[in-house]
């Protein structure tokens, strides 16, 4: 099966379009939504098209979703159309040929944030609680950011810009707001399996971001993986994609198979 830039949800009149591509199969395949980086402020779906063939070709139904990007449409509004897109293919999941109690998040970076928001939340405050659950068996999280509180003291100077674009308004005055909007606020017994993969030279988004996300997982003894990789920087080098390939593999099969 392969699907392109079908629209999953049109908010505020902007549609929304993802792609998929699966193999054939005669039961319903575990899906891997996959969310692209760039700070929430640029990239886009095709972004993610070479991790979706790896899956594909894998046995996994794997989608690339679009999202709103700040600063037009500053936080939730990602976290919404992330959400939104979860809910899309649980509704359409015959349809699709996807088995919806069998999928996983993941992402990069700011998408890995994202994937981290669909591990660890069933909906967000304002929806009604009739809205249906919106979280994911399992999280493959690349160098993502899990805490955006008191970003001028947790963050590098180069992620201060897209932060404030992203969030919208200042940290001081709007603590909740920045609780609401990091992951590891939301660590429960309910949350999702995780793997987290960080580089230990990474300038962009520190690495203890991912060090303190599996600390509160365990803390609430919930399975996760935390791979730290020496020298490797925010964007991972060549050598070192197929084994990052390979570990989130063998997340899957031992997540969603």
């Amino acid at each position: 099966m392969r699907i392109l830039d079908q629209v999953y949800a049109s908010p505020s009149g902007v549609p929304l379009k993802f792609d998929l591509l699966a193999p054939e199969s005669d039961v319903p395949l575990p899906l891997v939504v996959c969310m692209h980086g760039g700070g929430w402020i640029s990239g886009d779906k095709e972004d993610m098209h070479e991790i979706v063939s790896m899956l594909a070709s894998n046995g996994y139904a794997a989608a690339a979703m679009q999202y709103r990007l700040a600063p037009l449409y500053p936080f939730p509004a990602a976290v919404q159309d992330a959400m939104a897109f979860i809910r899309h293919v649980r509704a359409n999941a015959k349809e699709l040929n996807i088995d919806a109690g069998r999928i996983a998040s993941m992402g990069n970076s700011a998408g890995g944030h994202l994937a981290s928001m669909l591990g660890v939340l069933d909906r967000l405050p304002d929806d009604p609680p009739e809205t249906p659950s919106a979280r994911v068996q399992a999280v493959v999280d690349l160098c993502g950011i899990s805490d955006v509180n008191d970003p001028r003291v947790q963050h590098n100077p180069i992620a201060w810009s897209f932060l404030e674009q992203f969030m919208e308004v200042p940290y001081e005055g709007n603590e909740a707001r920045y609780a609401l909007a990091s992951p590891i606020s939301h660590v429960n017994a309910h949350s999702a399996a995780f793997l987290l993969v960080h580089g230990d030279a990474d300038d962009i988004v520190p690495i203890d971001q991912s060090e303190r996300m599996a600390a509160a997982l365990r803390g609430h003894e919930v399975p996760v993986e935390y791979v730290r990789l020496p020298g490797e920087g925010h964007a991972f080098s060549y050598q070192v994609w197929p084994m990052i390939a390979q570990t989130t593999l063998d997340f899957l099969g031992k997540t969603l198979r």
